[in-house]
């Protein structure tokens, strides 16, 4: 894999576990941190995403995850 792509794919990375981070530490709203994965121009598919929205159901089932341990 090429430098550029193992960056892009490092960002894009970040930029959801960042989001999903803070949606579990109350600082972001479900709404407010898909709103937020909508505006970042990433390259979601070397992550394995397809679209955008599948993007946003990862970052949901994550978080659901984690409420159900926590319980």
């Amino acid at each position: 894999m090429s430098k550029t792509m193992q960056w892009a794919w490092d960002k894009a990375e970040e930029k959801l576990e960042t989001t999903i981070d803070r949606v579990r530490l109350g600082q972001l709203t479900q709404s407010q941190a898909v709103k937020e994965l909508e505006d970042a121009h990433e390259a979601w598919e070397l992550m394995g995403f397809e679209t955008i929205t599948d993007v946003i159901d990862y970052m949901v089932d994550e978080v659901k995850v984690e409420n159900i341990i926590n319980e």
